[in-house]
């Protein structure tokens, strides 16, 4: 009975103290991480205390199964890139856009149901003139969230920018974006506008189309 007991304490103790770490790590990880933004009108997002270092690179890491976390370092990253445009080199950015893509990578393989999170890996990957892998990454984030209008004109944003006429399934995707602001969201009409103004050929033309076949009144303004 001596030896049982025994055993039990030492199972109990390490239980304890795994649990114990569990929550140190995702105490730290919350209080340390900045909080995560959502995409705003202009198509950027912001996080307060931008400037996040390694230390807390490693307390999002280390907290377990917490995919939220890394996504609000993923972009903390991302929202200095446009400050560090105005003063570093192309090299730098170039690292801070590979360690966000990095970031988001990671927080989406514990947290793949993260639609923003997506959505600012497309971003990321659409800076780093990787059209292929930005429409891949915009398709996930409407297949995780179809309804999400905080998200809808980031997306059509760079849906306009990357989208190619041979690529029916992202046309398809961001129809459902385009009705639902032409029916339900006229205060978001700008946002189809803003897209089609910064859009390739490609995407001008597919954007349009799908305008017109809704509103042909409003598609006609877009010319």
């Amino acid at each position: 009975m001596s030896t049982f007991q025994s055993r039990l304490r030492i199972a109990t103790t390490i239980t304890a103290t795994v649990l114990s770490g569990f929550a140190i790590a995702t105490f730290l990880a919350e209080t340390f991480t900045p909080k995560p933004p959502r995409y705003s009108r202009d198509s950027t997002s912001q996080v307060e205390g931008n400037a996040v270092g390694p230390l807390t690179e490693w307390i999002a890491s280390v907290a377990p199964l917490r995919g939220d976390l890394l996504s609000a370092v993923a972009f903390a990253r991302a929202g200095r890139l446009s400050q560090l445009g105005k003063t570093s080199a192309s090299s730098d950015l170039s690292a801070q856009r590979e360690d966000a893509i990095s970031l988001a990578k990671e927080s989406l393989s514990v947290a793949p149901h993260s639609s923003s999170t997506w959505l600012l890996l497309a971003n990321l990957e659409q800076l780093a003139s990787d059209r292929p892998a930005a429409a891949e990454a915009l398709k996930m984030s409407y297949l995780t969230s179809a309804a999400d209008f905080d998200l809808m004109p980031k997306r059509l944003s760079i849906f306009a920018s990357v989208a190619t006429k041979t690529d029916a399934d992202l046309s398809d995707l961001a129809r459902g974006d385009i009705r639902l602001i032409l029916t339900q969201r006229p205060d978001l009409r700008a946002a189809i506008s803003e897209a089609y103004a910064a859009g390739s050929i490609d995407g001008k033309a597919l954007t349009f189309e799908l305008v017109n076949s809704h509103d042909p009144t409003f598609a006609a303004t877009l010319r």
